[in-house]
């Protein structure tokens, strides 16, 4: 049974971001982490024009959303620092991290700018656990390139991106298929992978309100049909 990662990293751009900031600040006494403080990237402030395209841990704290427009943003947390996406920049970091990671093995398959799948498979002698394995790999990014990842860990990809989903950032979880019940049937359903609003409101108009809940309800269709 092959073993699969998932590399994601922890809001991409406002890390990539956080990370020029802070050397462009090298010398500067008052150094300020944005992912520390409430922080966005994208839109405008004076136009109040644009959407987040991601946001701080504490910018989350104030019920800001991916995708929502910087004017809902302002509204939550008028003091939040905005600032401008950096698409150039951010293929610049997406590279690195994916050079990075194929120093590991080369059976890398990358999804999006911040996230790529890992084939343990042809590396699996050379770690004692794939758990030590993906230690390694989120300890060095995080030492060599400034950033955090999670770490997804499945012998199912669309579960080894779940498990890279679940407590952020700088983690490492797994979500084999033996641990589905214990690790999800507790989460909310909308927290399935592609499991949409429309779909989601729908779910909770019938009475169901978690993945087990819906696991247990599609096992009684399927016996009864």
């Amino acid at each position: 049974m092959g073993i699969i990662f998932h590399i994601d990293v922890n809001s991409a751009y406002l890390s990539w971001t956080a990370v020029k900031l802070l050397k462009e600040a090298a010398k500067d006494e008052k150094k300020i982490d944005i992912r520390n403080i409430p922080a966005i990237i994208g839109g405008d402030r004076e136009k109040r024009h644009g959407i987040v395209l991601a946001k701080s841990i504490s910018a989350k704290k104030f019920g800001i959303v991916t995708g929502e427009p910087i004017a809902n943003a302002l509204q939550k947390c008028p003091n939040i620092l905005i600032v401008p996406p950096e698409h150039g920049y951010y293929n610049e970091q997406s590279h690195k991290l994916m050079n990075l990671l194929r120093t590991f093995t080369p059976d890398i398959e990358q999804v999006s700018v911040d996230e790529c799948y890992m084939d343990f498979s042809g590396i699996q002698n050379e770690y004692p656990s794939p758990l030590a394995c993906a230690y390694k790999i989120k300890d060095t990014v995080k030492e060599k390139l400034g950033f955090t990842v999670n770490v997804g860990i499945s012998d199912v990809k669309v579960l080894a991106k779940m498990a890279s989903d679940f407590t952020k950032p700088d983690k490492v979880h797994t979500l084999y298929r033996r641990e589905i019940k214990e690790k999800m049937w507790q989460l909310p359903v909308e927290e399935l992978y592609m499991a949409g609003k429309s779909s989601v409101n729908t779910l909770h108009k019938l009475g169901i309100y978690n993945i087990g809940q819906l696991a247990t309800s599609l096992n009684i269709f399927w016996r009864r049909t």
